[in-house]
């Protein structure tokens, strides 16, 4: 069971420890209420929500989804000082990236962004 390391990021020691050691099945409102996932949807509606998400994921600025992803699992390690200074200089890297530019003009430009993955 690898994902106990990360369930008490997710919903705190005590609570990982008991889900861990009970092996208890959750519903879907309890896992919503707790942060393990991030919305609940009818089984009907799953794959259209899934792929309208990974849509979005994909039409999206990927490379700064990946610098904040990289940032978060970084937190865990990183000092406060340090951790500001990562992200300063990701927030820079990314400003001057293909899709910081096409973020700013298109917000400037009042149309929806364009991204390419870059």
């Amino acid at each position: 069971m690898h994902t106990v390391g990360f369930l008490p990021r997710l919903v705190g020691f005590r609570r990982a420890k008991e889900l861990a050691l009970t092996n208890r099945m959750l519903g879907a409102a309890e896992a919503m209420e707790l942060g393990i996932v991030d919305r609940v949807v009818p089984d009907d509606d799953l794959m259209a929500e899934a792929e309208k998400q990974a849509r979005a994921f994909a039409e999206g600025p990927t490379g700064a989804y990946g610098a904040v992803k990289r940032l978060m699992m970084e937190s865990f390690q990183n000092g406060l000082e340090t951790q500001m200074e990562l992200e300063s200089r990701s927030i820079a890297a990314r400003a001057s990236s293909a899709d910081g530019r096409e973020g700013v003009g298109a917000f400037a430009e009042k149309r929806k962004p364009v991204f390419s993955g870059e």
